[in-house]
């Protein structure tokens, strides 16, 4: 699995002191980390959850607080479509066409929005849940966060407690599961850097009952 370090040895101060010996809420030390972060590449599998399939994507995501671009790694028949997804609408991007998206909603999120919403949630959702738990032997802080008007969409990462990196991640509507996560990559850019570019790939001729149109619909479309 690749990762990189997340922040420097001053986040762990964070964690364990806050002047005089103080305890700092470990919740609050974790999301001002991230709230700094300017810019990050992403990689990750997600696992949607429709009502009457499952399909899992391998994501590669450019990501900045105001707008990210998410690349289809896999399944091979989506490789090469992208997606630009800023304040709440998505704009897919297949070969030298561009087609507008549209807005998503709470309750039916896209998968091409699901990281960057997650990062959102880290740096800036309302905690509602945290707890120390154990994820592949892991130490982790599970993290369960609201954002504003997404009434009923709940956010929960589990964070390796050592280096603060996500592992995993789910996100649910009203309760009912809707993605599942499996973090595989974090690298966090320097100041004033711009995340890196995902490889430009020629994506492969579609599987043979499948047009262009119905696997971008496949992509950026939650089913209800």
């Amino acid at each position: 699995m690749r990762k990189a370090l997340l922040f420097a040895p001053m986040l762990m101060l964070l964690l364990t002191a806050c002047g005089g010996g103080e305890e700092k809420d470990p919740a609050a030390a974790l999301q001002e980390q991230y709230a700094a972060v300017a810019s990050a590449t992403m990689e990750a599998d997600v696992t949607c959850h429709y009502t009457d399939e499952v399909r899992t994507y391998t994501l590669l995501c450019a990501y900045t607080p105001d707008e990210s671009t998410v690349t289809v790694l896999a399944p091979s028949s989506l490789s090469g479509i992208s997606a630009t997804v800023a304040e709440g609408a998505l704009q897919l991007s297949y070969e030298d066409i561009s087609l507008d998206a549209g807005g998503y909603s709470a309750a039916a999120i896209s998968p091409v929005a699901a990281l960057p919403r997650l990062m959102e949630a880290a740096a800036s959702g309302y905690v509602t849940e945290q707890s120390e738990e154990t994820l592949e032997e892991r130490a982790c802080l599970r993290l369960a966060c609201d954002l504003p008007g997404e009434e009923g969409t709940v956010y929960t990462t589990w964070f390796d407690r050592q280096t603060m990196l996500p592992l995993r991640s789910e996100i649910t509507a009203d309760s009912v599961l809707v993605f599942e996560v499996a973090w595989s990559r974090f690298e966090v850019g320097q100041a004033g850097e711009a995340p890196a570019e995902p490889e430009q790939t020629a994506p492969p001729e579609p599987e043979k009952d499948w047009t262009e149109a119905d696997e971008a619909a496949a992509y950026a479309g939650a089913e209800e």
